[in-house]
């Protein structure tokens, strides 16, 4: 897929990037794109773009790989009986550990599912230009159409320390 026509700003920190992107969004612009190297909460916020669904599916994973877990472990114990000084046959805290460790593996699996599931089928709509690298506290704000000069205007009063055109 190409990228569209617009400008790219580069800004040192997520703070300056949300509030350029906050005065393009007053000034009309639409098409407003991010790429950063974590999910700044003020960069998501400043979006506007409802939250993924992807998140949500961990949970049920997570409930599904303890309910596995403590059946697994009893059912075992209750299949081979051996009773050991005396104790009791199905003893929960000694199932915690297998219970935590399917919660996580379950949860990761239904959160990587989630995650492909939702590529394959909503695809990528809308593309960042490949000539920006953003890495530690940069992000990169990509305007995609409208008046290309008052965008360079607007990233630069905010603080971009650098500005330029994708064709």
């Amino acid at each position: 897929m190409r990228a569209e026509a617009g400008v790219i700003g580069t800004f040192a920190g997520p703070a300056q990037a949300a509030r350029a992107i906050r005065r393009l969004r007053e000034a009309g612009f639409d098409d407003i794109r991010a790429a950063m190297p974590a999910p700044f909460a003020e960069v998501v916020e400043a979006l506007g773009r409802p939250r993924s669904p992807v998140g949500y599916l961990a949970l049920p994973g997570a409930a599904f790989g303890v309910g596995c877990g403590l059946a697994l472990t009893i059912l075992t114990s209750l299949s081979w009986r051996l009773v050991t000084g005396g104790k009791p046959i199905v003893s929960l805290p000694a199932f915690v550990v297998i219970a935590f460790e399917l919660s996580v593996l379950m949860g990761a699996i239904a959160n990587l599912l989630a995650v492909g599931i939702g590529s394959w089928y909503w695809g990528r709509r809308s593309v960042f230009p490949a000539t920006v690298r953003c890495s530690g506290e940069d992000v990169g704000v990509f305007v995609v159409g409208g008046d290309r000069s008052a965008a360079e205007a607007i990233l630069r009063e905010n603080g971009a320390t650098g500005v330029s055109s994708a064709a």
